[in-house]
C-alpha cells in the first residue's frame, strides 16, 4: 500500500537512492535547503522506501513544479498520478501568470504525461550558466 505525505521532512539517502534508480544525478549536499525552500512537497512511500517525489516552489506570481519522479519498479501504478494531483491541488486557485513544468526532452513519455494534467508545451527553458555555481 502506497502512502503519500507532504512532510519536508524527508531522507537526504532516501531521495538520492530513487534518483540514482530513476538516472538523474543530484548533488545531496543540496538537499536540506532545496526541501526548506520548497513550498509544496509530496513523497510516496512503500513501507519506508521513497518510490515517487515531486516538488512545487511559489514566489506569489508564479510557480513551477520540479523533481517529478517515480520509482522505474512503481511506473504505471498511479503514483505519479497521485503525486501530479496532490500538487495542481495545491495551486490551481490561485491565480497564477505561469504555472510550469520542465519537461526533459530525452525521456517521451513525460510531456505525454503531463498533457494529461492540462500542461500544454511551450518554447524551450535557458540556464545563465556563467552565474550559477558549479555542480
Amino acid at each position: 500500500m502506497i502512502i503519500y505525505s507532504d512532510s519536508k521532512e524527508i531522507s537526504v539517502e532516501k531521495l538520492h537512492a530513487l534518483f540514482q534508480a530513476i538516472g538523474w544525478k543530484r548533488d545531496d549536499s543540496k538537499w536540506p535547503k532545496v526541501l526548506e525552500k520548497s513550498t509544496h512537497i509530496v513523497c510516496a512511500y512503500d513501507d519506508d522506501a521513497l518510490v515517487g517525489f515531486g516538488r512545487i516552489l511559489e514566489d506569489g506570481v508564479m510557480c513551477m513544479f520540479y523533481d517529478m519522479g517515480v520509482h522505474p519498479d512503481y511506473r504505471g501504478k498511479g503514483i505519479g498520478t497521485r503525486i501530479m494531483e496532490m500538487l495542481i491541488d495545491k495551486v490551481k486557485d490561485k491565480g497564477y501568470a505561469s504555472i510550469g513544468i520542465f519537461a526533459w526532452e530525452k525521456n517521451p513519455n513525460n510531456i505525454s504525461f503531463y498533457r494529461k494534467f492540462g500542461f500544454e508545451k511551450v518554447s524551450g527553458g535557458m540556464e545563465l550558466k556563467r552565474y550559477m555555481l558549479p555542480e
